[in-house]
């Protein structure tokens, strides 16, 4: 899904030395000291986390989020921020961690302290239920294509341009406007994350139709900054838990529709950037 990295090496660098000053002669608090698991998030990516019609924070992220901090015995803290900044947010310190469908990249993996997947993710095509199908990245040659900006979609059919498909892109903020747009004919296909276009072909299947198989593996994972591998770790061990009491299955049940607590995620990343 979701990847930026423009400045993030600079960032990290500036954290590094303003930590190094703040912390002469004081101890620095670790992570979770204060009681609250600070995430941050985008909430314009349907059905991970986004807005409903009463402005509450809502979606599968956001329930799994409270979930892992509850099994941590601390309380989640929420930070809504566009997605193109997210990465320095949290280099800067404005929250300890990530959760917004961020997909586990071997890039991130680099740069970033990247907990163990815990949702099977790729790229899909999503075209118009009573139109043309477009089933392979040729088929969206000299066609308008929405993707939401700075996401694994973006980069995709960014690099299919680069080799020679003429589609036109429309970068979105949102998968919301994307979706609308599509239904509008204002744009002919969508590139988005599978489970995103599930969500939103289970809402209005008449209107909208998955056309393509995966075009990529990108499973979705926490990112931590990272040094800290101790929040990192704290995090795998939550998800584990969540996954044998039965929580885990309840979230994707509740938002997916099926319990994905036994399903084999595929960690041999195939990404286009």
């Amino acid at each position: 899904m979701k990847k930026k990295l423009t400045v993030i090496a600079l960032a990290a660098c500036l954290v590094a030395v303003i930590g190094f000053a703040t912390g002469c002669g004081s101890k620095q608090k670790s992570a979770l000291d204060d009681g609250v698991l600070q995430i941050g998030t985008n909430a314009e990516y349907t059905p991970f986390e986004y807005k409903d019609k009463n402005n509450k924070l809502v979606g599968f992220d956001v329930d799994l989020g409270r979930a892992l901090a509850k099994k941590m015995g601390v309380k989640a803290k929420w930070t809504n921020t566009s997605f193109d900044g997210i990465f320095n947010g949290l280099n800067s310190g404005q929250y300890e961690c990530i959760i917004a469908g961020v997909s586990n990249t071997d890039k991130r993996q680099k740069s970033f302290a990247m907990s163990d997947s815990y949702l099977g993710n790729g790229v899909v095509i999503v075209s118009p239920a009573g139109g043309a199908q477009a089933t392979d990245i040729k088929q969206l040659d000299g066609k308008k294509v929405g993707v939401q900006l700075e996401t694994t979609a973006d980069y995709a059919a960014k690099a299919f341009k680069k080799d020679g498909n003429k589609m036109t892109l429309k970068e979105f903020d949102s998968m919301i406007d994307a979706f609308t747009a599509l239904r509008g004919g204002q744009i002919d296909y969508i590139m988005t994350d599978e489970p995103v276009a599930n969500f939103y072909v289970a809402q209005q299947p008449n209107t909208y139709k998955v056309s393509s198989s995966t075009l990529s593996n990108e499973p979705v994972a926490v990112v931590c900054r990272k040094q800290d591998t101790a929040l990192r770790d704290k995090i795998n061990d939550a998800l584990k838990a969540l996954k044998k009491d039965g929580t885990y299955g309840k979230l994707t049940k509740k938002w997916f529709g099926k319990d994905l607590t036994r399903q084999k995620i595929n960690n041999k990343i195939k990404t286009y950037d």
